[in-house]
């Protein structure tokens, strides 16, 4: 599913509901341009939730399940998204917290992620990190974090030992 409705998507031309959905900021250009993008390359077939522009990536995120379909075979639809976005493109299946995060650091290794409980009640998923693997991060660390946060509820800090 689409965050538009398939007319739109196919046409390229928002309706009254999209349009309002729009305004309100319930939806981005960036989900309406993928949308289209996404419609043509997959019939229709291929959906997703949200898409995020990182700035230097663009991340879509999407049900567990439909990560196979927007990647596409031997990756070919990838391909076209970042040669049609102009922007390195990755591909996000929402679940737990840990296989989101897993996803979000790749192809960095995960130490570990520990929930720290703080004295008013609050949590912070302390996600560990080995130095060595720091360079291998595509988004800056501030950055995921505060995605992390907006996709789940959960303050999330990244450390490096």
């Amino acid at each position: 599913m689409l965050p538009i409705c398939d007319i739109c998507a196919k046409t390229g031309v928002l309706c009254g509901a999209c349009e309002t959905k729009l305004d309100k900021g319930e939806l981005t250009p960036l989900d309406v341009e993928l949308s289209g993008i996404l419609y043509n390359l997959g019939s229709g077939e291929i959906g997703f939730e949200k898409a995020i522009d990182t700035g230097d990536n663009v991340i879509i995120i999407t049900q567990k399940e439909a990560v196979g379909k927007v990647i596409g075979k031997g990756g070919k639809n990838l391909k076209t998204l970042s040669k049609k976005l102009g922007k390195k493109v990755q591909v996000i299946g929402t679940g737990k917290l840990a296989e989101l995060i897993d996803d979000f650091m790749a192809p960095t290794r995960i130490i570990g992620v520990n929930t720290v409980y703080k004295p008013d009640g609050s949590t912070i998923q302390k996600v560990r990190i080995s130095k060595m693997e720091k360079d291998k991060l595509n988004i800056e660390v501030g950055t995921m974090q505060n995605l992390i946060h907006s996709l789940t509820g959960d303050n999330v800090e990244i450390m490096f030992e």
